[in-house]
């Protein structure tokens, strides 16, 4: 008799139901934050980072990371631009209405494995949303490091997501860095990229004792670990989250394919040391 092969649970899609939805920005992009529960059982664990593929029916599913604290059990929550047509009916889902969940699944921000006493934590644009349960968890873990500092960059002050985190994580003890692509009426912090700010005021006399969690857009992540390397931190000690390439998170589709890499199989979330003749390859 021929046995069927294993599959694993995490393959089946799941029934939630959506308890609440958040606006998250207010730059006119669409960002909403779904909190979901399941419509049957407890919520499943998690550890920050990981990804789960959220299902519209008749529509298609896409890849969002949990971007609530891990010790939250009340709910699950994943910010989702409006991007398209899948993206668009999960926005669009009501309170009280229901979407498909497989996950989460994916390895997670190292956090545990940190040794170095300075923890920097950078984000672009909604790459901030991978990061929220680490800078949540490293709040939590404060006593472990020296210093913890959020580069978050956006395109205008009104695209910013979180910003009552980013206020409140400032207030927690968190150094928190912001800038923007174009200021408006008001701003008055810096106005320029990302990587621009590392090296300053913010990453003055880190030299080699800080470790890097990255997330943003590709070209950021590249010129923001570029950066990096050449104020001395080690490639080991930066990490990146690759979830945007996913897209079946079977490793079965080939789309997140990565030099050897498949992002939904080895990621999300790899060192640049593993990943940076690969994020060449990508042309960047």
């Amino acid at each position: 008799m021929t046995v069927p092969p294993a599959f694993s649970p995490l393959l089946i899609p799941v029934p939630y139901r959506v308890v609440d939805k958040v606006r998250e920005d207010g730059g006119g992009d669409d960002v909403t934050s779904l909190h979901v529960v399941p419509v049957e059982g407890d919520l499943p664990p998690f550890l920050p980072a990981q990804v789960s593929m959220l299902g519209a029916f008749g529509v298609g599913e896409a890849a969002i990371s949990v971007s609530s604290a891990v010790d939250n059990r009340r709910f699950h929550a994943y910010t989702i631009r409006r991007a398209g047509p899948i993206t668009g009916a999960l926005v669009d889902t009501p309170i009280g209405g229901v979407i498909t969940v497989r996950g989460p699944f994916g390895t997670p921000w190292p956090l545990d494995e940190v040794a170095t006493s300075q923890l920097l934590i950078v984000g672009g644009g909604l790459g901030i949303a991978p990061l929220r349960a680490v800078i949540e968890q490293a709040i939590a873990e404060s006593h472990r490091f020296d210093r913890i500092v959020v580069v978050y960059g956006a395109r205008s002050p009104e695209a910013m997501v979180y910003r009552d985190d980013l206020a409140r994580w400032a207030g927690q003890g968190v150094e928190v860095a912001l800038t923007v692509d174009a200021a408006s009426p008001g701003w008055d912090g810096p106005v320029g990229v990302v990587p621009a700010l590392l090296g300053g005021p913010v990453t003055m006399g880190w030299h080699e004792d800080v470790t890097a969690f990255v997330c943003g857009p590709d070209v950021m992540m590249h010129f923001t670990a570029q950066r990096l390397r050449e104020l001395g931190t080690g490639a080991a000690r930066i990490w990146l989250t690759t979830e945007r390439n996913m897209q079946c998170g079977n490793a079965l589709c080939g789309h997140c394919q990565l030099g050897p890499f498949i992002v939904c199989r080895d990621g999300p979330v790899v060192s640049y040391e593993q990943i940076e003749r690969f994020h060449r390859v990508k042309g960047l």
